[in-house]
């Protein structure tokens, strides 16, 4: 009987582990904190004044921390919606590519992964009309966009590159958006629009030497990647472009920041800084790295780890500057 007990204890901590991580929380930890980002960084330019929660008892939609949390975890339950759904649909690539995933190593069956994808996609869109029928709506378009990339997209390798970095960097947009809704896409203020291009570029540069790496598995499902289609050599030089492009805007947001007039509020802190120069360093040498041995596996994953590294500490940089506002 107590060899019973330890055998169902042992079976469902395995088995909530594989919730877990089939929906690649780091990943939606990431994507959240961009709208975090966004959320404050409209604060600080309209002058919004959005108030934390215990300034008034009720919580929407005029309040930063209710908008700033909320919003962050409509991003993060719909991202690991979109997580599960894309491993279900890349099973048999991934038992050659990521065998060790909760799909394929047979952790979790593709019944539950869908009713856990449903589950995730309620919760997310859910809070998301919590906090306004735009947020909403945008919630559901995301959710929408999710499910056509793992469905149709992904497997036309250069557009579906495409849609994962777009989905990463859209929480630019989104935090934006629905921090300050009566002036629309037009009223984005240009440092997030600088955001979104870097996040975006870096993440389509990994996406890219990715295609490098898993070129054998995706030739299961016919993935048409720059790798697959024109071979590493062009594949590493494009992912390069794409990740110095990403410097470049990085670096633009810094520049503007700095030369900006007197009657343009300041956005960008003192702890900008040394987030900013890590984020560079390490997408840099994920170009020198790719560029100089395009043809090695060993190379390719280095390369693809030091852009994601990179993304980290620009999105920490993005997070902590407009707190640190000299």
């Amino acid at each position: 009987m107590p060899m019973k007990r330890i055998i169902v204890i042992t079976g469902g901590s395995m088995e909530l582990k594989a919730y877990i991580e089939i929906m690649r929380p780091v990943n939606c930890v990431m994507g959240g904190l961009t709208v975090l980002s966004a959320v404050q960084i409209a604060n600080v330019f309209y002058n919004l004044n959005l108030q934390f929660f215990w300034s008034n008892f009720w919580i929407f939609p005029h309040r930063f921390f209710e908008i700033a949390l909320i919003s962050y975890f409509v991003y993060f339950f719909i991202a690991a919606a979109g997580m599960v759904i894309n491993d279900i649909f890349d099973l048999e690539v991934d038992k050659i590519n990521k065998p060790n995933r909760p799909l394929p190593r047979g952790a979790l069956t593709v019944k539950q992964a869908w009713i856990y994808t449903v589950i995730l996609w309620a919760i997310g869109i859910t809070l998301a009309f919590l906090v306004s029928i735009t947020s909403g709506l945008l919630a559901l378009a995301f959710s929408g966009v999710g499910f056509l990339y793992a469905a149709r997209v992904k497997v036309l390798g250069v557009l579906g590159n495409f849609v994962v970095a777009f989905s990463f960097a859209f929480g630019y947009l989104y935090g934006s958006l629905i921090t300050s809704l009566e002036r629309g896409i037009w009223g984005i203020p240009l440092m997030t629009w600088l955001f979104f291009i870097t996040a975006f570029m870096v993440l389509q540069g990994r996406e890219i030497i990715k295609g490098m790496e898993d070129i054998e598995g995706d030739k299961l499902r016919e993935v048409k990647t720059i790798a697959r289609v024109y071979g590493l050599r062009k594949a590493g030089i494009i992912g390069a472009v794409c990740n110095f492009i990403g410097i470049t805007t990085f670096t633009l947001c810094w520049v503007i920041d700095t030369l900006s007039p007197w009657w343009v509020p300041k956005l960008l802190g003192f702890w900008f800084i040394p987030f900013y120069f890590l984020g560079v360093a390490s997408v840099a040498l994920s170009s020198i790295l790719i560029l100089s041995k395009y043809d090695s596996l060993k190379t390719q994953k280095r390369s693809s780890l030091l852009d994601k590294i990179g993304a980290l500490f620009g999105l920490i940089a993005f997070l902590v500057g407009p707190y640190t506002v000299r």
